[in-house]
């Protein structure tokens, strides 16, 4: 007769067969560093809109400031939150410890630290562009054949061109009175008084062609006399009769 195993003997050979446990590590997120220390903090979680008042505001500076001396101050109402720089690395690490954790109007603010920021002064002025370059605001799709990059020329010192200063001295020389008078009206005659004629354009300098005409300039800023002209009379229109009139 035989023996059937019994359980006792059955179980480590079931040991053996099951497959050892693992564990998916793939799916995990990386890894993220904290932040390293610098002279910046950032105070988090300051969810009283009363903190950003200017009175608490001002008394939450003059704490911090008393511990450490503030370089830049900057609350964010809307993020709930306080950006404040120090001007050494080691005052910042200190006011962490002493905040962090800390309970401001019913909450406990968390401070990390936040960017390094510049306590040196810098220029914010733009630089001078590279005077030895020409800079087009529309440039041409390609220069012209034969063009070439050179050095502008400097501007005109002169106020006035050659042409236009030789009319403005004319203006000052005396009026000549060897030239007809122009024809005027005679209604013109009473109501002004020519004091100069001055000729800007003479044919006789140019040809003495009949078809050029003379262009002269007469001042006219003498005085002015009034011209009497006489108002038409107002005729008045007489009422209609009264028996022409509808009884209303």
């Amino acid at each position: 007769m035989s023996l059937s195993p019994s359980p006792e003997s059955s179980r480590p050979s079931s040991r053996s067969s099951r497959k050892p446990m693992s564990i998916d590590l793939s799916n995990l997120p990386q890894l993220i560093q904290p932040t390293p220390p610098s002279n910046t903090l950032i105070i988090t979680n300051l969810q009283d809109p009363e903190i950003f008042r200017a009175d608490n505001l001002q008394t939450i500076k003059d704490l911090v400031n008393a511990s450490a001396p503030i370089h830049s101050w900057a609350p964010l109402k809307s993020f709930r939150r306080i950006i404040v720089s120090f001007f050494e690395e080691d005052s910042a690490i200190r006011i962490k410890q002493i905040l962090d954790g800390e309970a401001i109007m019913g909450e406990r603010v968390k401070v990390y630290f936040g960017h390094a920021t510049s306590i040196e002064p810098k220029d914010e002025h733009l630089n001078l562009p590279d005077a030895g370059k020409l800079f087009f605001i529309s440039p041409p799709p390609s220069p012209p054949h034969g063009w070439e990059v050179k050095m502008e020329d400097a501007p005109n010192k002169q106020v006035h061109a050659e042409d236009l200063a030789e009319a403005l001295a004319k203006l000052h020389h005396r009026p000549r009175t060897d030239l007809p008078a122009s024809p005027v009206s005679d209604g013109e005659t009473e109501g002004r008084t020519r004091s100069g004629s001055l000729v800007l354009y003479n044919p006789s300098e140019h040809g003495l062609s009949p078809n050029l005409p003379a262009i002269s300039l007469d001042d006219m800023t003498g005085d002015i006399s009034p011209i009497n002209v006489e108002k038409p009379l107002l005729a008045h229109t007489s009422r209609p009769p009264l028996e022409l009139m509808d009884e209303s």
